[in-house]
C-alpha cells in the first residue's frame, strides 16, 4: 500500500476564538454606579490584551442570536492564551458573560504551491533530484522562502471593519475523499482556489489558522473587511471552485461588527458605537 505525500505546514501564533452572552437582566438590574465601574473594569482588560508584548486581540459585537461579544486573540502559546483566558475570569464583568463557543487553532500557510514552485527552479536549473546536489539546494531554497513568510505567520490583527469567522474541513467520504487525492492533484486544486482568493486582495484579509487536533474541524477561516458583502461575493465564488465544490465542509459562520476595547462601555449600554 503506497503512503500519499503529507504537504509540509508552517505554524504561527496560536488563535483563540471566544464567542459570549451576555446576562442583559442582571446586568440592567445593577445600579448605574456598579455598571460604571465593572464596564471601566472591563474596558482596562481589553485595553490590555488588545496590544501585549506579544500578539493581539479584537472585540466584534456579533450579528444574530448565536451570540453577543466575540473575541479574537493572537498569542504565541496555548499558556498565554489560557491565561487571559483566566484573567477576564477574574474580572467582575465575566460573572456577566456567558461562554457559548469557542475554537481553538493556529496560523498555518501549506507549502503546496512554494514547495512546487522550488522544485520547478531546480528542475530548470538541470539538478537530478534525489542527488546530494538537488537535496542541498533544496533545502536551502526552502529555508529562503520560509523566511519570507514570517509577517503572514505573526501577523498584526487585520484591520476591517467587519468579521466573518467560520471551521472547516475537508471530505474524507467513500465518493469525494480530499486525503486520498495526490500531491500534485491537491497543488493543482489549492493554485485553483487561491487564485479566485486574489482576486480580492485589498478588499479581504484572510487569516487561516489549522485545528487538526486543536478542535472539532480542521481548519478555522477569519475573514476581515470594511465592506461585509465581500464575504458573500467570495464565499460564493469559491463554493464553484471544485477544492470547495467537491471536498469542503463548513460549520456555522460567526459576523461581527469591530468594537475597540475603548467602547466597551458604551455596547453595554445597549448602543452600537459609531
Amino acid at each position: 500500500m503506497s503512503t500519499l505525500e503529507v504537504p509540509e505546514t508552517l505554524e504561527g501564533w496560536y488563535v483563540q476564538h471566544d464567542v459570549y452572552t451576555v446576562q442583559w437582566p442582571q446586568w440592567r438590574a445593577l445600579a448605574p454606579s456598579q455598571r460604571a465601574a465593572i464596564s471601566a473594569a472591563g474596558t482596562a482588560w481589553g485595553t490590555t490584551q488588545a496590544s501585549p508584548a506579544q500578539g493581539s486581540s479584537a472585540f466584534f459585537s456579533v450579528l444574530g442570536q448565536k451570540g453577543d461579544l466575540l473575541v479574537v486573540h493572537f498569542r504565541p502559546s496555548l499558556e498565554a492564551l489560557n491565561g487571559l483566558e483566566l484573567s477576564l475570569r477574574q474580572t467582575d464583568l465575566f460573572t456577566y458573560l456567558q461562554p457559548v463557543y469557542s475554537y481553538l487553532s493556529v496560523i498555518e500557510l501549506g507549502l503546496y504551491e512554494v514547495v512546487g514552485a522550488v522544485q520547478r527552479q531546480l528542475a530548470t536549473a538541470g539538478l537530478e533530484a534525489g542527488s546530494a546536489a538537488y537535496e542541498a539546494a533544496y533545502q536551502q531554497e526552502l529555508a529562503h522562502q520560509k523566511a519570507a513568510l514570517q509577517a503572514r505567520l505573526y501577523p498584526v490583527m487585520p484591520a476591517g471593519r467587519y468579521l466573518c469567522f467560520y471551521p472547516m474541513s475537508k471530505k474524507r467520504g467513500e465518493a469525494q475523499n480530499w486525503y486520498a487525492l495526490s500531491m500534485d492533484e491537491r497543488r493543482q486544486l489549492m493554485r485553483g482556489h487561491g487564485m479566485i482568493g486574489r482576486k480580492y486582495a485589498g478588499k479581504v484579509t484572510q487569516i487561516i489558522s489549522g485545528s487538526v487536533g486543536l478542535d472539532d474541524w480542521e481548519w478555522g477561516v477569519s475573514l476581515f473587511a470594511d465592506d461585509p458583502l465581500v464575504f458573500k461575493k467570495l464565499i460564493y465564488e469559491m463554493r464553484f471552485d471544485p477544492a470547495s465544490a467537491l471536498y469542503a465542509l463548513f460549520g456555522a459562520f460567526y459576523v461581527g461588527l469591530r468594537l475597540q476595547p475603548s467602547d466597551l462601555g458604551t455596547w453595554l449600554t445597549g448602543t452600537l458605537p459609531v
